[in-house]
């Protein structure tokens, strides 16, 4: 029987790929003009990867329950070395979350959704007060030029970089280890000198960081840290 799952067409696509989101929905990501009726068989051949890939949600959920906690009772950002407790006031008509104490957070909303969406609007100005001076740092101390950096919601890219030195970052970087967040940045700076895979663009990659593999394995694991709320419909 095959798990169920939801398609969804995408222009940067070429091939079929298939994803388990955090919260164990199965997507199908295909191409424009992609015939849906040959995903069935394509999602047969790899359903032993997506039983795995949803166990492993499952030990996720009794491991790091606060992850799967929607509205959530405390927000931890790895990346900037702070955690706050999150203070809800229900039914009001005014809503807003902004900071109580040092470490609390306060969150007026009428109910779980509003309280979600205002989060996600806070780690946004977040992300936007510290990873955009963090990568604007990094580029110049490591003297790769940039042009302009956005923060967004993406869904599942951490990052990515233009031709003309455009750096786009997902605000969810903040959830992550500061050493994963740095070598995002890396990544995407030395797209500034190569705008590809090549063999030069890793030995530029190597030479500014040489711990890199062990980084990039962080960052094909690094949705293992974001909580269920901060994720984008």
């Amino acid at each position: 029987m095959l798990p169920p799952y939801t398609v969804r067409t995408s222009k940067r696509a070429r091939r079929v790929q298939l994803r388990v989101l955090p919260h164990g929905t199965v997507e199908a990501v295909v191409p424009r003009g992609f015939d849906p009726r040959a995903l069935d068989t394509f999602v047969a051949r790899h359903r032993s990867w997506i039983a795995k890939r949803l166990a492993h949600i499952d030990e996720q959920r009794r491991r790091r329950p606060h992850l799967f906690e929607t509205p959530p009772s405390r927000i931890e950002l790895r990346a900037l070395g702070r955690e706050w407790s999150v203070d809800y006031r229900w039914g009001t008509a005014r809503p807003a979350a902004r900071r109580g104490t040092h470490d609390t957070l306060e969150v007026r909303a009428g109910d779980t959704d509003a309280a979600c969406t205002l989060l996600q609007r806070w780690l946004m100005r977040r992300a936007k007060e510290h990873l955009v001076p963090w990568l604007r740092e990094t580029s110049a101390e490591l003297g790769l030029e940039i042009n302009r950096v956005s923060v967004r919601a993406q869904k599942s890219r951490w990052g990515s970089c233009s031709a003309q030195g455009n750096i786009s970052l997902n605000r969810n970087l903040l959830f992550l280890p500061p050493e994963g967040v740095r070598y995002l940045f890396v990544h995407e700076l030395c797209h500034t000198r190569h705008m590809n895979h090549s063999r030069r663009f890793w030995s530029l990659v190597a030479r500014l960081d040489p711990h890199f593999e062990r980084h990039e394995a962080l960052l094909r694991r690094a949705h293992d840290y974001v909580p269920l709320w901060a994720l984008p419909d």
